[in-house]
C-alpha cells in the first residue's frame, strides 16, 4: 500500500481514463473531411452573384448622393455670395445717410 501512494498517473491518463480496460473511455471525435463539393461551390456562386447585385445597386445610389451633395454645396456658395453682396450694399447705404 505504501507503494500505491507514490505511483503517479501519466499526463495522458486522467481520472476517468486510466489507459486500460476502463468502461469510462470516451473516444476522440471524428475529424471532419472537408471536401470541396458541389454544395459549397453553389453556395459560393450564389453569394458572389448576390454581392455583385448589391454592389451594382449601391454604386449608382452612392454616385447620385455624391452629385446631390456637390449641387447643394454649389447652391450654398451662391447664396452666401448673394448675402454678402446684400450686407455690403446695406453697409454702403448706411454710410451715405
Amino acid at each position: 500500500m505504501a507503494t500505491q501512494k507514490n505511483v503517479k498517473q501519466s499526463a495522458r491518463q486522467g481520472s476517468n481514463n486510466s489507459g486500460g480496460n476502463n468502461s469510462f473511455y470516451v473516444p476522440p471525435p471524428d475529424v471532419p473531411n472537408n471536401k470541396t463539393d458541389d454544395d459549397s461551390q453553389t453556395g459560393f456562386l450564389i453569394a458572389f452573384i448576390s454581392m455583385v447585385i448589391v454592389f451594382g445597386l449601391l454604386l449608382p445610389l452612392i454616385a447620385w448622393m455624391y452629385l446631390d451633395i456637390l449641387q447643394t454645396k454649389n447652391e450654398t456658395k451662391q447664396q452666401q455670395e448673394v448675402i454678402l453682396r446684400l450686407i455690403n450694399q446695406y453697409k454702403q447705404e448706411k454710410e451715405y445717410k
